[in-house]
């Protein structure tokens, strides 16, 4: 395929209601839907590029435009499997939609195959309420002041240091916790710097 530049990924998970969020998916220069969520694009008009999965949640969908990647390996998840099938086809950036609610085990799972993915490609996620991210050694994040800031270390300890949140952070050790949840930026920019990777939330205006 041509890589396109701008793709986002959604989940069988809850799609935003925002408006703004909604039209980020359907302007995209190219949609993957991870499975069921084709049934819930189909209901907001939006065609997807390539429905990837086991098709078990699926309903009847007959487009010659649509693209079916059947993927029945059933010891891992379809999402998984999506990103693994965006690396092989030299994908390096997604933005995520549909991560979070319904299935409380789903919606978990996904930011534990979120985490595996951060050294292998460049994501985002986005919610009616956050932006979620990883942090991967040093990064910059563009913020507002005011905004709630949450990190969370998913597999083992982590050294962790911040620059322009309310209560920093020097070295902190984050263990897989709630240690770390709604910190609050102090300006337009943050950095976060830790020693694994983590994951970063953001609220959203």
């Amino acid at each position: 395929m041509k890589i396109k530049k701008n793709i986002s990924v959604v989940l069988n998970g809850q799609i935003p209601s925002d408006k703004s969020l909604i039209q980020r998916i359907s302007s995209s220069d190219y949609i993957i839907a991870v499975d069921g969520s084709a049934n819930q694009l189909n209901k907001l008009n939006i065609l997807p590029n390539v429905v990837i999965g086991d098709f078990d949640s699926i309903e009847s969908f007959n487009d010659s435009n649509v693209e079916l990647i059947e993927a029945n390996d059933q010891s891992k998840t379809d999402f998984r499997k999506t990103l693994e099938w965006c690396i092989k086809k030299n994908i390096s950036h997604i933005s995520i939609f549909g991560i979070s609610g319904k299935s409380e085990d789903h919606f978990l799972g996904n930011y534990y195959t979120l985490n595996d993915f951060s050294n292998k490609i460049d994501w985002i996620a986005f919610t009616d309420f956050s932006v979620i991210s990883p942090c991967v050694s040093k990064k910059e994040f563009d913020s507002y002041k005011g905004q709630k800031v949450s990190l969370f270390s998913m597999k083992g300890d982590t050294l962790v240091s911040s620059k322009n949140l309310e209560y920093p952070l020097d070295s902190y050790l984050l263990s897989p916790s709630d240690n770390a949840v709604r910190n609050i930026s102090i300006s337009d920019k943050f950095i976060i710097e830790s020693s694994n990777n983590i994951l970063v939330f953001q609220s959203r205006k």
